[in-house]
């Protein structure tokens, strides 16, 4: 006897459940664990200073070899103190970009493009390279654009509610903490949304 599929009842038909939506981040956090961030930093850092030391100590040996062989260990040296600086700092960029919020590390990368601009507009050896009609967009083409990204950084942290602060580039200097809460008694917190910090 042929079953009649028009008398099953609504229910017989297998249903999908909605898969659950993912656990929002907390606010005050990064994409990224501490651990992660920390080990990311030693890794970079590491890798800075020991790309910049072996093309200082490779700098002076090529100008003792002779011929090519001198020559191409004068570039290598160049290129390990160069790379050295821009590499670790490329990726840390896009790193930080990137636990701020998923797409953010096009912000860092803009960013040491900016840096990489002005300081080839910037010096002898870039204009050399780049030219008389170019020095002036490099120089004032990377200031414009390190200055969009800095305020894009700034734009996307304050939207991802991650902690935020200020600090000077000389050692020891204070942070100010614009979004956030800190135990260090040196910081300055300033009062936000997310200082959790009991008074």
């Amino acid at each position: 006897m042929k079953r009649n599929s028009a008398t099953q009842p609504e229910s017989w038909a297998p249903t999908r459940q909605a898969a659950p939506a993912p656990d929002r981040r907390p606010d005050g956090t990064f994409r990224f664990s501490d651990r992660f961030i920390k080990t990311a930093t030693t890794v970079l850092i590491s890798f800075m200073l020991v790309s910049i030391a072996a093309g200082f100590i490779m700098g002076p040996l090529s100008d003792n070899v002779d011929g090519e062989a001198g020559d191409a260990l004068g570039i290598a040296a160049g290129a390990l103190i160069i790379g050295g600086l821009v590499i670790p700092l490329l990726l840390a960029a896009v790193l930080g970009g990137e636990a701020i919020r998923a797409g953010g590390g096009f912000i860092g990368f803009f960013l040491i493009v900016g840096m990489v601009a002005a300081v080839a507009g910037g010096t002898e050896l870039g204009q050399e390279l780049l030219g008389r009609t170019w020095t002036p967009w490099a120089l004032w083409g990377g200031i414009a654009l390190m200055a969009l990204a800095t305020a894009s950084f700034w734009i996307l942290g304050w939207i991802a509610r991650v902690p935020m602060w200020l600090q000077g580039p000389f050692l020891g200097s204070p942070r100010v903490i614009v979004r956030g809460s800190s135990d260090i008694p040196a910081d300055v917190v300033l009062p936000n949304e997310l200082d959790d910090r009991r008074t």
